[in-house]
């Protein structure tokens, strides 16, 4: 029975820590600086220009549960942009925000989703 207690208490010690290293991700100047140069572009704004899609990013937030956070779509916007630069992406197209369901400690979350592309 301890066994599977410690097994449980280190699952759950590896997703809080994994958690922790997410938020923290834009301390590295090189990729702060990669994610400001980096913008949202409306699907109707893309015209001809050519594309990639390297792969779908994700921001989330809580608005309930044990950690509660209130970010604006604004700031869920940004934090797509950061996680678009781990990608080396140029933008990110094709955004779009809302509910997010259960999420770890969260009985609901708020997410924004969207295509880090690189222009060819």
């Amino acid at each position: 029975m301890r066994t599977r207690l410690q097994k449980w208490m280190s699952l759950v010690a590896l997703v809080w820590l994994g958690q922790g290293c997410t938020a923290m991700a834009l301390r590295d100047p090189e990729l702060r600086r990669r994610a400001a140069s980096i913008t949202i572009v409306e699907p109707n704004a893309l015209g001809e220009r050519q594309y990639g899609i390297l792969g779908e990013v994700v921001a989330a937030t809580c608005t309930s549960g044990i950690y509660r956070t209130n970010y604006s779509p604004e700031a869920l916007r940004e934090m797509l942009k950061g996680e678009a630069a781990r990608l080396e992406a140029d933008a990110v197209t094709h955004v779009s925000c809302g509910e997010g369901g259960v999420r770890f400690e969260c009985w609901t979350s708020y997410e924004c989703r969207g295509d880090a592309i690189r222009w060819k």
